[in-house]
């Protein structure tokens, strides 16, 4: 994906979490000011660590790029994935 696709799905991604976490939102910009999509994406997964169900929500590339070892920050949100994809 290029910087600008991922970039455009971290603010998908946004979308699923802004409202369970109030400061999510000042972290991802810090991340994708940053030029660091791919750690805005996996801040969001880490919220959603405490709001399992929230991880069905997540775009289909979410999960994709978690199959990925090329991006080992949301790589790592695999299992969690895979685990409550289908609730």
């Amino acid at each position: 994906m290029t910087l600008e696709e991922l970039t455009t799905l971290a603010k998908r991604c946004l979308e699923v979490v802004k409202n369970v976490d109030e400061d999510i939102e000042d972290y991802v910009s810090d991340d994708l000011t940053a030029g660091e999509p791919e750690y805005a994406i996996a801040s969001m997964l880490d919220v959603a660590y405490s709001h399992p169900e929230l991880y069905a929500r997540f775009p289909d590339e979410v999960y994709e790029l978690a199959k990925d070892s090329d991006y080992p920050v949301i790589h790592r949100y695999l299992d969690l994935l895979e685990k409550n994809r289908a609730r």
